[in-house]
């Protein structure tokens, strides 16, 4: 009997199954928000690979920085996906609503355009702000440079909880997309 439960336990360690114990029972995941809405144009797909984020920022747990530098990592409010892909897959969606074209996280075969993201910092400032910065840098299939530019977007936070911090970075998003949306080229931006 002692050898069936070695073995269970074993065979659960050793796979990397997650143990659930009443800590773990409280874990919130998070995503950023993100219309979902489908290309109403034919055109380059916009290609946005995963973002390039700063290292203390790749984790499962929602990390949130201050000013000087300090961590506060939430141990029970994780993202749903990576970071780096929610970002880029959020900065997709708010292109799409905003130009009409597709957009995609993989690189497509056909004609396309690549958006580059670097997100600098992300922080939260003591009087409640949550603080994105963040270049965009969009280049054709062949790597051609077509517009480069980068932004500051800041959101007021109610409370510095998870919960607040991923409403304002989401709220950040938007708006750094739309800003850099303004900036496409005349065939790029949606006809209104």
């Amino acid at each position: 009997m002692r050898k069936i439960i070695l073995a269970g336990l074993l065979t659960a360690f050793l796979t990397g199954c997650i143990i659930f114990d009443k800590k773990s029972e409280a874990v919130a995941f998070h995503q950023l928000s993100a219309p979902q809405i489908a290309p109403t144009r034919i055109g380059p797909v916009i290609f946005v690979p995963r973002a390039i984020i700063p290292s203390s920022l790749r984790r499962a747990n929602v990390v949130m920085l201050d000013e000087a530098g300090w961590v506060r990592v939430e141990d029970a409010h994780r993202w749903i996906n990576p970071l780096d892909r929610a970002i880029a897959e959020t900065i997709g969606h708010h292109l799409t609503k905003l130009t009409g074209l597709p957009s995609a996280v993989q690189s497509p075969a056909g004609a396309h355009l690549t958006l580059l993201v670097d997100v600098n910092h992300m922080s939260v400032t003591a009087n409640k702000q949550a603080v994105l910065e963040i270049r965009f840098r969009l280049e054709s299939a062949e790597g051609t440079l077509l517009l480069e530019k980068a932004i500051i977007q800041s959101s007021a936070m109610g409370e510095t909880t998870p919960e607040q911090y991923v409403r304002a970075q989401s709220a950040n998003l938007a708006a750094a997309t739309a800003t850099f949306s303004q900036l496409l080229p005349a065939e790029l931006k949606l006809a209104r």
